[in-house]
This record gives C-alpha cells, sequence and structure tokens, in this order.
C-alpha cells in the first residue's frame, strides 16, 4: 500500500466554503477533547460558544475584521506576509490625536468643519500607515531580509513609539490621573446612538439590539462596504491587481516582461498599509477615542486576528466577512467561556490556536488530493 499526493486537475468545488467549515468544525472538537480532559464540561463550553456566534456584540469585531482582512489579503495575494497590521493599524491613528487635540481642537477655536477634521485624520493616518508597510516592503525588495519578522519587530516599535509619545509631548491633561492622551472631542466622534428600549418579545429585542450595534458602528459598516468594493475593483480590474496575483505564483514572468518586482512589492504593502491605517482611523474616531499608555497591555490584537482572517478566506475576497464573522465569534466565545467561569484567557487563544491549526492541515486539500493504492 501507498499513499500518493497529487495535484487536482480541477479546483475543488466550494474548496473554500468546505475548508474553513472544516477548520472550524474539527477546530472546535479538538479544543473540546482539550478543555475535557481538565475536567471542563464539553457541553457548557460548546454552549458558550453557539452563544457568542448570535450575541450583539460580535458585530465591532466582524466589521473591523473584514476591514484588516481585505487589507491584508491585498498583501497576500502577492505572498508579502504583511504580519504587521497591528503595529499599522496603531501607527495610523496618531495623525487623528494631533489634528483633533492639537491642530482644530475645537476648544482652542479650530478653524475648519467638523467634517473637513475628520477627513484629514483618516487620510493622514491611511498615508502614515501606507508609509510604515512601504518600509517593510523596501527592506523585504531590496535588502532581501524577510518581512515576517521584519513586520513583527516594526509592530513593537510602534508600541513603544507611542508609549513614549503618550508618556511625553501627547499626555493628556484632563485624564484623572491616568497616563494616557484626552479623549478627542465629541465633535470629531463618529458615533450614532439609539435610544435603549424595552422590548418585551425576545426576537425583537435581539433584532434591536443589532440594530443599535449597526448603527452605533455605522463608521465601520462604511468603511467594510468601501474595503470589499476596492479590493474587489482592483484585482478585476485593474493592471496592478493583475500584476499582485501573478507576483503571487510567479513572479519571474513579470520580471521576463519588464516589470520592476522590487517597485511593485513595495506598492502592494503600502496599498495593504492604507487599508489598514483607514481602518485604524476608524477605530479611534468610532471606538478608541483615545491612545493609552502600554499599548502593548492594551491592545485589541485586531493587526494578528485579521491574519487568521485573512487565511481562512483562503485568499478569496468574497470569504472575507465569514472568516471575519467566525473569528469575532471566536473571539466573543473567550470572554463568554471566561464569564462563565470555564477557564481564563488561555481558553481563547486554545480555541483560535486549534481551528488555525486544523485549517493549515487542511488547506492543501483544495489544491491536492489523497489517493491510496494497494
Amino acid at each position: 500500500m501507498r499513499m500518493l499526493v497529487l495535484r487536482r486537475k480541477k479546483e475543488l468545488k466550494y474548496g473554500a466554503m468546505v475548508v474553513s467549515g472544516l477548520s472550524l468544525l474539527l477546530g472546535l472538537l479538538i479544543y473540546v477533547a482539550i478543555i475535557g480532559t481538565f475536567g471542563v464540561s464539553p457541553l457548557d463550553a460548546l454552549t458558550s460558544v453557539a452563544r457568542a456566534f448570535v450575541t450583539p456584540t460580535v458585530v465591532k469585531d466582524l466589521l473591523v475584521l473584514s476591514m484588516l482582512g481585505y487589507a491584508l489579503l491585498v498583501a497576500f495575494k502577492a505572498s508579502l506576509w504583511n504580519i504587521g497590521g497591528e503595529g499599522q493599524f496603531y501607527i495610523s491613528m496618531l495623525p487623528g490625536i494631533v489634528f483633533t487635540l492639537y491642530l482644530f481642537n475645537p476648544e482652542q477655536g479650530g478653524a475648519i468643519p467638523p467634517f473637513a477634521v475628520v477627513l484629514l485624520s483618516v487620510i493622514g493616518g491611511s498615508l502614515l500607515a501606507a508609509a510604515w508597510a512601504a518600509l517593510a516592503g523596501a527592506i523585504k525588495a531590496y535588502l532581501q531580509i524577510d518581512e515576517v519578522p521584519v513586520t513583527v519587530i516594526m509592530n513593537y516599535v510602534v508600541y513603544y513609539l507611542l508609549n513614549f509619545l503618550v508618556w511625553g509631548p501627547l499626555k493628556g491633561k484632563r485624564t484623572y490621573g491616568y497616563l494616557r492622551t484626552d479623549e478627542i472631542p465629541s465633535v470629531y466622534r463618529l458615533n450614532f446612538r439609539l435610544p435603549m428600549l424595552y422590548i418585551s418579545d425576545p426576537a425583537l429585542s435581539f433584532l434591536y439590539s443589532i440594530a443599535r450595534q449597526v448603527a452605533y458602528y455605522s463608521s465601520f459598516v462604511v468603511g467594510a462596504s468601501l474595503a470589499a468594493v476596492f479590493v474587489w475593483w482592483v484585482f478585476k480590474f485593474t493592471k496592478l491587481g493583475l500584476y499582485i496575483r501573478i507576483m503571487g505564483s510567479n513572479p519571474n514572468y513579470l520580471r521576463a516582461t519588464g516589470v520592476n518586482t522590487r517597485v511593485l512589492a513595495v506598492a502592494t504593502m503600502a496599498l495593504s498599509g492604507a487599508m489598514v491605517g483607514f481602518a485604524g482611523s476608524l477605530y479611534l474616531l468610532t471606538e478608541l477615542g483615545r491612545l493609552p499608555y502600554e499599548l502593548e497591555r492594551q491592545t485589541a490584537g485586531y493587526g494578528y486576528l485579521a491574519v487568521l482572517v485573512a487565511w481562512l478566506s483562503l485568499l478569496d475576497y468574497r470569504l472575507v466577512p465569514l472568516s471575519a464573522y467566525i473569528v469575532s465569534a471566536l473571539r466573543n466565545a473567550g470572554t463568554t467561556i471566561q464569564v462563565a467561569g470555564l477557564g481564563g484567557v488561555e481558553q481563547t487563544l486554545i480555541l483560535i490556536g486549534s481551528v488555525l491549526l486544523v485549517y493549515s492541515l487542511t488547506r492543501f486539500l483544495i489544491e491536492y488530493e489523497v489517493k491510496v493504492e494497494w
């Protein structure tokens, strides 16, 4: 008997959806098996996980991770592994802090309309994140240093750079003793609040809770929609999108046709970083509102979770929202499990790690098939 691994002549139909679903299912089973050995009830754990998939709080993570998933997908398509989304996400907030608190603070006589300040913050954040990502791309393209460790190191550079600025020149004056920046003025916040209502019907109450979340994070809805349309347009209609796809599979062909792959690598990383910066700027203006000290201890980790989102989508932009939903639900499941007293933060890591492990092992099924010969 021998086992043969052969490349498929025809791509597996619905392969991406099958692998994503299989990763989730088998990952959950592995997770349940692991925690079961420590005396945790598998039924209670699965109930907490299932509840996380239908909680209204998943809306915020879904939208943020969708934006970031699209951003990283652009770089991953070119086989440029941009693991620096975390740093690009937070460094993009710096222009927003400077514009809203210092240059155009309404309490100090801001001279331009709030909409213009918001627009400047988003554009400035996108450009700064693009430049930060382009630096990693240039190191990869011209120095031939792998982008994975470079982008990870650059994440920590951002953490400590922002910590220095928050501790020093950006230190807030009205923070009640906490070490952080002041909160950006409410006139620049992008929230829309629906009133709290008591609704006796459970189904209607649930739907209204979802509606309140969507309304509050309406800027994220717009941002995720724009990111989806932009990525679709780039890869469907532009020469840049075509070059990015070819670079991911056959960069030698591009070189043979006269395309400067070094410049293309830098441009691709810059585009990916700009999209991350767009999401980061919206996150500051909608949710965060200020920069804290010791950012590395308080980060939500969206930049790293977005890597999982892009991988689970198998770099198919149509599956990014589904992947973002799965990862968001798993992240919320970790919180639900902790609240239920079934474990600590390690439960979240085991859960997400189990899904990622299965995904890594089953991804090859899309391109390859296994045959057994006797």
